[in-house]
């Protein structure tokens, strides 16, 4: 299946929600990050404790993803995208309150949570928007952009989060909620509606997509173990670093800012690569084969220098898979349910994302004298998943042939 390469011909549109997303990622990321450290050494939360918090917002956020997929497709995207950064910003300025003068947990717990639906509600808008203001060929090119933008912003905020972290955790969410308002303001001057409201049959509310469409049922399924696994590259490797390696919070954000700018370096190579040839499916595959081999480089050792080079292995994996997994969800879905097929797909695999952070930091407790039997455990589990990716990228060309007459060009 062949992709466009490159940018030129994209609307502009996909280039404002980008730079939406780069300035998203600056603020939020370095929250994301170093929460579970604020959880475990400020409030003294426990590891299992961590999971379940952290785990059950995988939960709420794809359900509210999956009813907000649903209410783009029917009222459609520009709302979503200039309403939600209002409400936003007063969260997570309620968490930099919350964090600075040491209010009981449960007043950084709330907005936390406030924040997690309001960026649930969002997200299908803008991966949706890309959708409708790109083609089939372009659509692999649209989502890289958008990546881009957004993990040069990942490299910047882990930076500048661990260095205010080191003065005081509470400053990341105020620098995250000064930057929403930004993300506000470029959202609302330069992208206008994307979408053009269709009559929506009702009857569709349910999983019944998955019934008529076996193939989006078994990626589906496949990204529910892929949730569970990846998901140690998140709250449990940050928690091993900080409290089981003794890393530097500076360090800890070094090694997420490795990530941001190994994608701005790596990922046009890689997309011209999977823009020649086979099908995005199959390089899913090749993906999540770089995650499995990241996985064993930190059962190798903990040291600082193995962190790095365990993420530029992720950076690589995150380069051939993250494109893909709009790009695969929009070109299977019907025009008109283009936000239904991506909420659909963030709901079940969520279930993976909230076991995964559970059992994850579960089992890194308990093999905390014996990490490297852990990390070898995730690596198996991710490369059985690479396996599966691989062998269904025919099947997928098979499938948009059948609905679209577009032909595998390998």
């Amino acid at each position: 299946m062949v992709y466009s390469y490159g940018f030129r011909s994209l609307d502009r549109r996909v280039l404002y929600l980008g730079l939406s997303r780069f300035i998203r990622a600056s603020g939020r990321v370095s929250a994301f990050i170093f929460l579970p450290l604020i959880f475990i050494s400020i409030y003294h939360i426990s590891f299992l404790l961590t999971g379940l918090i952290l785990g059950s917002s995988a939960v709420i956020m794809a359900i509210v993803q999956y009813y907000a997929g649903k209410w783009t497709d029917r009222i459609g995207r520009r709302s979503f995208l200039i309403i939600i950064p209002i409400p936003a910003s007063i969260f997570y300025f309620l968490m930099f309150i919350a964090v600075f003068y040491h209010l009981q947990f449960i007043y950084l717990i709330i907005p936390w949570y406030g924040t997690i639906i309001l960026n649930s509600l969002q997200y299908p808008a803008i991966e949706a928007a890309v959708a409708d203001i790109t083609s089939v060929s372009e659509r692999l090119s649209g989502y890289t952009l958008i990546r881009i933008l957004a993990n040069l912003g990942a490299a910047i905020g882990p930076l500048i989060g661990g260095i205010l972290s080191s003065i005081n955790f509470s400053y990341i969410f105020i620098l995250a909620s000064l930057l929403t308002i930004a993300e506000l303001f470029m959202l609302y001057f330069n992208v206008k509606e994307t979408y053009t409201i269709r009559n929506v049959n009702k009857e569709e509310i349910k999983f019944k997509i998955f019934k008529s469409d076996r193939f989006f049922f078994l990626f589906t399924i496949v990204g529910v173990v892929l949730g569970f696994t990846l998901r140690q590259n998140g709250p449990t490797l940050t928690v091993y670093a900080f409290d089981l390696k003794a890393l530097p919070l500076i360090d800890i954000g070094l090694i997420y800012s490795v990530n941001g700018l190994a994608v701005i370096a790596l990922q046009m190579p890689i997309l011209r690569l999977m823009s020649s040839r086979m099908n995005a499916v199959f390089w899913r595959g090749i993906g999540t084969i770089y995650y499995a081999a990241g996985f064993m480089v930190l059962a190798f050792n903990g040291a600082f220098a193995y962190f790095l080079i365990a993420m530029l292995i992720f950076t690589i994996g995150e380069d051939f898979m993250a494109p893909t997994t709009q790009t695969i969800i929009t070109t299977l879905a019907p025009a008109d349910k283009k936000g239904t097929y991506i909420g659909s797909y963030n709901l079940l695999t969520s279930f993976g994302r909230f076991f995964g952070t559970i059992f994850g930091l579960y089992f890194l407790y308990l093999l905390r004298g014996s990490t490297v039997t852990f990390w070898t455990m995730i690596a198996a589990a991710t490369l059985a998943t690479a396996m599966a990716y691989v062998f269904m990228g025919n099947s997928f060309v098979r499938r948009v042939s059948r609905s679209s007459g577009v032909l595998n060009k390998a």
